[in-house]
This record gives C-alpha cells, structure tokens and sequence, in this order.
C-alpha cells in the first residue's frame, strides 16, 4: 500500500515542482508509513501557516562518518526551509544505523528557534519521544515531537506571554499594597519598643554573677553533587555552530 501511494506521490512532485519544494517529511530511512507521511505534512503545513515557523523531519539509514548536526544543518539551508529572513525552524534529524550516529536524534533550530527551544526544551522534548522510540513506534515519537514543538510556539504568543505575566503583576501589586500599608501603620505608633535590653535598666542595677555558654547556632558548608544526565535520559550533547551555507544554528543530539 505504501509504495503504491509512494508512486502517486512520486508522480504528483513530477507533475507539480512547487509540491516537491514544500515537502518537510523527508523519510529516506522508511521509517515511517505513508499514512504517517500525510498526517505529519498536513500538521506541519498549519504550525507554518499559523506560526510562520518551519518544521523539517528528515530520516537516515546512515551519513557515514559525517557529523549529523552538521549535516542536517546543510540540508536545512540548502534545499530553502526556514521562514523569514532568518529562517526560523527546527529540524528533527533521525539517523537508524552508522558507526558515530547509529541510533541518534538531532534537534537543530534556526532563528527564533534557537531562542525558543533552548537546551532545557530539548532535554524535555527528548523525554517525550524516547519511549517511542525505544519501542520503534517512529510515528508516534516524530509525532510526538510535532506537538511539542506546537505547544511551545502557542506559549510564545504575545497574548499568552501576556497571561503567563498576570500572576506576577498582580502578586508585585500586593506585595507593593502591603508595604505601603505596614509603613503607614509604623508612622501611626507613638511609643515604640526598645531593641535592646539595655535601655530598661537603671544604672548599676544589674551585676553579672554567673557566666555561662550557650549555643546559639551551627554552619553547614553544602556542595553539589554533579550526576550524569544520560543516564536513563534526559541530558544530550549541544551545540552552537554556522553551517557551510553561513547560516547559524544550535543543535542537541540524543541516543535513543
């Protein structure tokens, strides 16, 4: 069923060069279905046009011993994705076999990308996907990887910054209410109490008999433990560079 829809495929980007420029599910590794393939280019067709992003998912059997950052970068700027000037996108690299690559998942992004799918993202995102494809369910984790980078555009709208920063406003507005309230109350009092003992005893008074020590408190030096993120996921390699093509981009690259 997959080749007969690969060859309609095949025979649509002949016919039409603009569909065969538009196309962001590159699955030379065959590892997704052809059913897959639609769904994902449907999906990835409204973040474009919603979000003015672009989304690129490209596979691999093997690149060799070519650094797969590096080389989904130069396939990201060659062949024209990004949107913008500064050709903002991400790009979910996917390489099944190779002696350095073998297994791998690259995340590289592009313009504002950078900024948004920042290290930390990447290592939630990361998350998300490994059990799908520790399961080989390439699917579900590419698809997966779709939504959340869905979600994280639709958290950089101006409307919903705007609603991330109405608990702080409104908790400064209380906090700055209560301090102005405490000073007037202080500016009400007339009579004050001492800070020190001192100045309720009358001179000569009071004799000191007795001395005594007495533990008052203790220090305690802490010091982090550094532990290894690989370790059952989590943590990948990243990395900032400028492809063959000039263009800058960062990337984080998993195991699976």
């Amino acid at each position: 069923m997959k080749k007969m829809l690969a060859v309609f495929l095949l025979l649509l980007l002949l016919v039409s060069p603009a569909l065969a420029e538009n196309r962001r599910v590159v699955d030379e590794a065959d590892v997704l279905t052809a059913e897959e393939e639609l769904r994902l280019e449907e999906y990835i067709a409204g973040i474009r046009e919603n979000y003015k992003f672009d989304v690129l998912i490209l596979t691999m059997d093997s690149i060799g011993d070519r650094q797969g950052d590096y080389y989904a970068a130069d396939y990201y700027d060659h062949n024209g994705y990004g949107e913008g000037k500064n050709h903002d996108g991400v790009c979910f690299f996917y390489v099944r076999e190779g002696d350095r690559n073998e297994n791998t998942v690259f995340f590289v992004k592009t313009g504002s990308g950078e900024r948004i799918f920042d290290p930390d993202a990447d290592d939630e995102i990361a998350n998300q996907i490994r059990p799908y494809m520790r399961q080989k369910n390439y699917g579900g984790a590419i698809a997966q990887y779709v939504l959340e980078v869905e979600k994280r555009l639709e958290y950089q709208k101006p409307n919903n910054r705007a609603n991330r920063m109405l608990p702080i406003f409104l908790g400064s507005g209380l906090l700055i209410g209560a301090i102005v309230a405490f000073s007037y109350k202080s500016q009400m009092k007339t009579v004050r109490r001492k800070a020190g003992a001192s100045s309720y005893i009358r001179d000569g008074s009071f004799r000191l008999s007795r001395q005594q020590d007495i533990y008052l408190y203790t220090t305690t030096t802490r010091r982090r433990i550094q532990t290894d993120n690989n370790r059952g996921g989590g943590g990948g390699s990243h990395g900032s560079f400028s492809g063959s093509s000039g263009t800058h981009h960062t990337s984080s690259s998993y195991k699976m």
